[in-house]
């Protein structure tokens, strides 16, 4: 009886893991290194995040690559409460929906530790030569910064009393309205400012970017909670994997492949 456990024990270990669908959302813009191309298709190579995703869906046993929706950004919450999506990268809200799960810590309170940290920065023209020392927040009110469409920072910079242009589609079309005088700087998240590099380095030193950040916020990878209550373990389980890898985080997200 023993052996034949064992080797029923054995078999089950040799069987292809279940596949759980997943459909994945994120933005339809060209915001490198993190996500690439625009518009609905994939692009090889996607970018770090869609890597990173994948990445931490294999981790939490999923069972196969997920299926990529590409979507405008201020769509994504609306589509992963109604149950378009499944998840999505999700920055800071005022308030989530119910329909959106959040990883929560024993107390019963968003789980600040697994999220993905991240900073929103400011981009300026070298030619202005503002201080390497100058407080952002302060300095920037009064004067106008370019944003990308859709995204939640705007909100809280907006309610921070700033003045937001956020009609720009992705990153390289606001530094074209800063290099032309149409705007006083540019925001931008990033995981690390490292991650900027090769978008500074196209404008020959003309951009640079303030040592200081604007402000410092989180992105979730939120599920729809009714995907989450049937695919409890795998979600937990996606969380906890973002908090083992926290060290590693930036570098991960900072890796964008070459072309194959």
């Amino acid at each position: 009886m023993a052996i034949a456990a064992s080797a029923a024990a054995a078999s089950a270990a040799a069987a292809p893991a279940t596949c759980i669908p997943l459909r994945v959302g994120y933005t339809d813009q060209h915001l490198p290194p993190y996500w690439l191309g625009e518009g609905k298709d994939v692009p090889n190579p996607p970018g770090a995040g869609v890597d990173f995703i994948k990445e931490a869906a294999k981790a939490a046993g999923f069972g196969c690559a997920p299926t990529w929706v590409r979507l405008p950004a201020v769509r994504l919450p609306v589509a992963l409460a109604s149950g378009d999506i499944d998840m999505a990268p999700l920055g800071e809200m005022n308030a989530y929906p119910p329909a959106i799960a959040l990883p929560h810590d024993k107390s019963g309170n968003i789980d600040l530790d697994r999220a993905v940290h991240n900073m929103v920065v400011v981009l300026v023209r070298a030619s202005d030569k503002l201080p390497a020392g100058i407080e952002p927040m302060a300095y920037f009110k009064g004067k106008v910064l370019g944003a990308s469409q859709g995204f939640a920072y705007t909100r809280k910079l907006r309610a921070e009393g700033l003045s937001i242009n956020d009609g720009g589609r992705d990153l390289e079309r606001n530094l074209e309205k800063l290099k032309l005088g149409r705007l006083d700087g540019v925001v931008v998240a990033a995981v690390a400012p490292e991650h900027l590099r090769d978008a500074l380095a196209r404008h020959k030193g003309a951009i640079v970017l303030l040592p200081q950040p604007l402000l410092k916020s989180r992105v979730w990878l939120a599920f729809n909670s009714g995907y989450y209550r049937e695919h409890r373990g795998q979600a937990e389980a996606l969380w906890n994997w973002l908090l083992a890898n926290r060290p590693r985080v930036g570098s991960m997200l900072g890796n964008s492949r070459k072309q194959d």
